[in-house]
């Protein structure tokens, strides 16, 4: 995403909205609803050429990890709104934080170290991050998201106009994004010029 970004700095705006994916029901233990993670985590770094750190190996193969996105996606929020700049290289943090570094993404002190790291008031961020003000927008994110098709993630939407649509469900390579979003633009150009 950060080189999408990069890429097509002139052309789109992102946002990162937070999905939600293991909230309510679907937070659950790595044992008791995420068992598949430790079978897959080879196939995943063969695919995308990412590397898991080894503390998240070994929170996957312990298992009492408490996967839950309502943290995440609240601290995802507040940055949002703080630090707009800086929300998808926090989305960056974040996935880092646990899939590298095998972090407690249910901890505030996880949350208050990344915004530390990008100079957000992390003072103002823990106030906002337990705001109902914070939780009613995550409500509000999550049922966007799952509105517009965005059952897994990571979801690429692309808003044109009042239209928003599904680019890409799961994992895809750069050079597909790029070549579509390219080509889509170039269109849109066209039409419009």
């Amino acid at each position: 995403m950060e080189k999408l970004a990069k890429r097509f700095a002139d052309d789109l705006t992102i946002d990162v909205i937070a999905g939600g994916l293991a909230i309510g029901e679907n937070a659950q233990t790595i044992t008791e609803g995420y068992a598949y993670i430790r079978g897959a985590l080879g196939q995943v770094e063969q695919t995308t050429g990412v590397t898991f750190g080894e503390n998240f190996k070994l929170l996957a193969e312990e298992g009492s990890y408490f996967y839950n996105s309502e943290p995440s996606c609240r601290a995802q929020t507040v940055v949002n709104k703080l630090a707009p700049q800086h929300a998808l290289e926090f989305a960056g943090l974040l996935q880092n934080a646990i899939f590298l570094d095998g972090k407690n993404l249910n901890e505030w002190d996880t949350f208050s170290g990344l915004m530390s790291e990008l100079s957000i008031d992390t003072d103002q961020a823990e106030t906002l991050y337990e705001s109902s003000e914070t939780e009613k927008s995550n409500r509000e994110n999550f049922e966007w998201c799952k509105k517009h098709g965005a059952s897994v993630f990571p979801t690429l939407l692309l808003n044109i106009g009042d239209e928003v649509g599904v680019m890409s469900r799961g994992y895809r390579p750069f050079d597909t994004i790029e070549s579509h979003l390219h080509h889509l633009i170039n269109n849109i150009k066209k039409l419009s010029g």
